[in-house]
């Protein structure tokens, strides 16, 4: 981490740095493309510092929190899905043209914009050249080298406008940077890096690229590309005799390498450049930079501003998983990463708060704010219906209790409320943790937050208004049961009691003491039995309907391996472990359908290992797939693995690997129990070294009672 004094107090300062409108346009048009392809979004966004810098954070982000890296730009855009990627690219848009630049420090992005893409190019290259593990990572690397100078641009524009017209370099550049902001560049962009929390060494290669070479040569592979790439970008001919000795000291790469090498990346950014509408250091302006601001007007005119956010229609009835969404949105569009909500409750004229993320957590269930007076700063903006802060609290005149519990829990020292009404319904608040420097720098934006409040109260709405309505036809399916249920009963009943008069008539013909006496009794019992079975028809407990959809998995699964214990398992020779995540809640599923689905990948993986081995079954929550969070289950055996020609259509019927006495129906039918509980199931195998089945399943229908 490089939290150092002069970064500690620079924490989420810089948020919406500027990006080049043609790669705006071009990213909002893919996006609203429904035929545009991951790969095609990955293109685009790599050209960018600040829209890579937004999809790494947020990828990032606690939504996300297991994938913690970067080396797959591809990976990170599956992760967090379609929805989410369009919404940081039309925020970018309206952030940016409500905020236009001057022309003279566009000139000065525009020159940051270009000498970072020379950097990305020429790590990359060092990177292949030199045997880097992840090519991509060290273009990323390049590419948000001068992060900081964005973010000290944006925050003095005036001071560090001067700063940057001298046209200085390393160790000369950070003493007028820290002497006129109290910053450096490298220790802004590392520290905005570290935010982020990934497993790279990333920010450090950021932090140390104006180091000499020698101290960095025991550091990392990554730290010594960006260092010797960062100083290749600053030249625009031939590079200074110290840099050819940096290269020669950090990789052993002569003169013409170097050169051919940086010229290479030149022409590379001098192409992207031109394309984005970016000047060239030896250009007065582009002709296409006004035209593209104007096509930018027209994007952010036409795209709905919340269309890649709150999405009006969930797909589940599920509270928890809708103020995620909006909890997520509200990361993506302002950067508040500190929230929980208070929910009204208007029976009893109360805000309860409630963090979706911990939907099941039991210590907000204490704080209570009353809204029959402005006790606290919560009834007051939810009574006023006005935007409240906790900026203005002094020690004379602290905030009460409650409202300082909640900042505690939200790991900040001041607290904004935002009000969630529409159609005039007060749904509730939001509670931000936020420092009142960041509103400030924020408060621009307050009509889009209100617009954005209002959105999501509208959403909680449709979604009370849709699980009353599915109540009611609950209720209504449920009494036309219960009638039916009784006409059957009543006419069930008639038969059986004929049933049993005849039996009693036969047995009194046949006398006490014949041999079949005993037959008839057993009759008689079942006959009751059934009787009572039928009974039961007329009433199913609420209960019991609840707890036949609720599952908990990691308990099914525990069930079938002490049943295979006994018997699958010792038979074939099979030793199994298991690596159960405790945190899995139970699930709404069908219980019938994962029992069998979890029995049929088993029984194929036990069957395929005929010389024994070992099964592996892995449980864990939140992974995430197409920004959708789901359970994953993974059954792994060391046995042969599938042949390739079995693999290509390893889901259709009568495909299998086993003799002939089995049909191969048992994945087939695996794969259609997964399609009915909207899972999903993906295999990778490698003949000799075993077989890894992964399932997902939903996480909407999580029970939260």
């Amino acid at each position: 981490m490089t939290n150092t004094p002069e970064t500690k107090s620079f924490s989420g300062r810089f948020s919406n740095l500027p990006t080049p409108p043609a790669i705006l346009i071009e990213l909002v048009d893919s996006c609203n493309n429904p035929d545009v392809s991951i790969a095609k979004l990955a293109e685009i966004i790599r050209k960018d510092a600040s829209v890579s810098s937004k999809v790494i954070s947020a990828a990032n982000s606690p939504f996300y929190r297991q994938w913690q890296e970067i080396s797959d730009l591809h990976r990170l855009l599956v992760v967090l899905g379609m929805k989410s990627v369009r919404t940081i690219a039309i925020n970018s848009a309206v952030q940016q043209f409500f905020g236009q630049l001057g022309k003279q420090m566009g000139r000065t992005v525009d020159r940051i914009w270009y000498h970072s893409l020379v950097c990305a190019y020429c790590a990359r290259s060092l990177a292949e050249l030199t045997t880097y593990t992840s090519p991509e990572e060290a273009y990323f690397a390049g590419l948000l080298h001068r992060l900081g100078q964005l973010a000290l641009l944006q925050a003095y524009p005036e001071s560090y406008q001067k700063i940057l017209d001298k046209n200085l370099f390393g160790n000369a550049l950070s003493h007028a940077e820290r002497e006129s902001t109290g910053y450096t560049s490298p220790a802004v962009a590392a520290q905005l890096i570290d935010s982020w929390e990934l497993r790279s060494f990333l920010s450090d290669a950021v932090l140390y690229q104006y180091e000499p070479a020698e101290t960095v040569l025991d550091g990392s592979h990554l730290v010594k590309l960006i260092n010797l790439a960062s100083h290749l970008s600053h030249f625009e001919t031939t590079p200074d005799n110290e840099t050819l000795e940096r290269a020669d000291l950090l990789f052993g790469l002569n003169q013409s390498m170097v050169e051919k090498l940086l010229n290479e990346s030149q022409e590379k950014a001098k192409t992207t450049a031109r394309s984005l509408g970016i000047a060239l250091p030896s250009e007065k302006s582009d002709p296409q930079a006004q035209s593209h601001q104007q096509a930018l007007g027209e994007r952010v005119k036409q795209a709905a501003l919340f269309g890649g956010g709150i999405d009006s229609s969930p797909e589940k009835n599920d509270l928890p998983m809708t103020l995620q969404q909006i909890q997520h949105d509200l990361d993506l569009l302002f950067g508040f990463k500190q929230t929980c909500f208070l929910l009204f409750d208007s029976e009893e004229q109360k805000l309860q708060p409630i963090d979706p993320i911990l939907a099941d957590d039991k210590l907000l269930e204490g704080i209570v704010f009353s809204t029959e007076s402005e006790r606290s700063l919560a009834s007051k903006a939810f009574i006023s219906q006005e935007i409240c802060h906790s900026f203005e609290a002094s020690a004379d005149e602290p905030l009460p209790v409650g409202d300082r519990q909640l900042a505690r829990y939200v790991r900040s020292d001041d607290l904004l409320y935002l009000p969630l009404s529409a159609q005039q319904q007060r749904m509730g608040l939001i509670a931000i943790g936020l420092s009142e420097s960041l509103w400030h720098t924020l408060e621009e934006q307050q009509p889009l937050l209100q617009l954005f409040a209002k959105e999501a109260a509208q959403t909680l709405i449709r979604q009370q208004e849709t699980a009353l309505s599915q109540q009611q036809v609950i209720d209504e399916e449920r009494a036309a049961f219960h009638l039916e249920a009784r006409k059957v009963v009543h006419e069930a009943n008639n038969p059986l009691g004929i049933i049993n008069n005849y039996l009693h008539i036969l047995g009194m013909k046949l006398g006490e003491d014949h041999e079949a006496q005993g037959e008839i009794d057993i009759i008689k019992e079942e006959i009751d039995r059934v009787g009572k079975i039928i009974l039961r028809m007329r009433d199913i407990p609420e209960g019991l309907e609840k707890q036949e959809r609720t599952v908990d998995i990691n308990q099914l699964i525990t069930d079938l391996d002490k049943l295979f214990q006994s018997s699958l398992f010792p038979s074939h020779n099979i030793s199994s472990t298991l690596d159960l995540d405790r945190n899995i809640p139970a699930i709404r599923t069908q219980r019938s359908h994962m029992k069998q689905i979890l029995t049929n990948l088993v029984k194929n993986a036990a069957e395929a290992m005929d010389q024994g081995g070992n099964l592996n079954i892995v449980t864990r929550d939140n992974a995430y797939l197409n920004g959708k969070a789901f359970i994953e289950i993974q059954i792994i055996d060391d046995g042969p693995g599938i042949p390739a020609e079995i693999m290509q259509q390893l889901f259709t019927p009568v495909t299998s690997t086993k003799d002939s006495s089995h049909s191969g129906l048992g994945l087939a039918i695996v794969k259609n129990l997964i399609d009915e509980i909207s899972g999903h199931i993906s295999c990778t195998s490698n003949q000799g070294q075993g077989t890894r089945f992964q399932l997902y399943l939903p996480r909407t229908g999580i029970s939260t009672t």
